[in-house]
């Protein structure tokens, strides 16, 4: 296995086995609210005397679906009432990164207003704003970056959230960063740039929006190669048109 496959398999592993979503027979009324998507349920729930602490079999409490699996009104009711989102609810735990997991743009700024740092890291070192950028929409980036996340942050191999969304292929996280101060010619532990990963995966439009935010091409990898290299090694023609040629 190359040394890049290495390092995206690494990437992919997650900070702690997830539990499963799906409803359970023996769920807590509100975590069953919670997962069921029941505003009313939970609201009557809570003003019925459920606990608002009750774990779930796999040690997770309504709030903590809440944060990563449910919705900013969800979790505003459940946090009223006087539940807890604290890290390390449970092993390798942290709500505002289950947040940008799952691409609640909305739960955000409830977390924020709560006092947690949107700048927070998992135990892999990696940003909760990395992770946001796998999701299509920018909206939970956009809730993450108001809420002073570290739009330059970067994980154990040195990938920045920039980085990470030209590898997730999603361009238009690509652009929303430039935009929002992300540094173009960053480098990771590799010293490849987002220029030279979106080279790398022949994407074409990232590589656009790179090239137009002054992505330097000239620069080279710890490999000796540039961006344009790469993509003709890789067989990317369209990008590697986009580029000036290998030397």
């Amino acid at each position: 296995m190359s040394l890049l496959a290495v390092i995206l398999a690494v990437w992919a592993l997650p900070a702690a086995a997830a539990p499963s979503s799906a409803p359970s027979p023996s769920d807590p009324p509100l975590v069953a609210a919670v997962k069921k998507g029941d505003l009313r349920g939970l609201q009557a729930a809570i003003a019925a005397g459920a606990a608002v602490g009750a774990k779930d079999q796999y040690g997770w409490t309504a709030a903590m679906w809440a944060a990563g699996h449910g919705n900013g009104a969800l979790l505003s009711a459940l946090l009223k009432a006087g539940a807890s989102v604290a890290p390390g609810s449970a092993p390798g735990y942290d709500p505002v990164v289950e947040a940008a997991k799952g691409d609640r743009a909305d739960v955000v700024p409830v977390l924020a207003a709560a006092g947690l740092d949107c700048a927070v890291k998992d135990s892999l070192g990696v940003p909760a704003l990395s992770y946001a950028t796998a999701n299509v929409s920018t909206g939970t980036v956009a809730a993450l970056l108001a809420c002073k996340a570290d739009v330059n942050a970067r994980d154990g191999n040195g990938y920045t959230p920039l980085i990470r969304a030209v590898q997730n292929g999603q361009p238009a996280t690509v652009a929303y960063l430039l935009a929002h101060g992300a540094r173009v010619n960053a480098r990771d532990k590799r010293g490849y740039t987002a220029l030279m990963w979106a080279a790398h995966d022949g994407a074409a439009a990232s590589v656009k929006a790179l090239l137009a935010a002054n992505a330097d091409p000239a620069i080279q990898g710890k490999d000796g190669f540039t961006a344009a290299a790469i993509a003709a090694k890789r067989g990317k023609t369209d990008v590697a048109a986009l580029l000036p040629a290998a030397p």
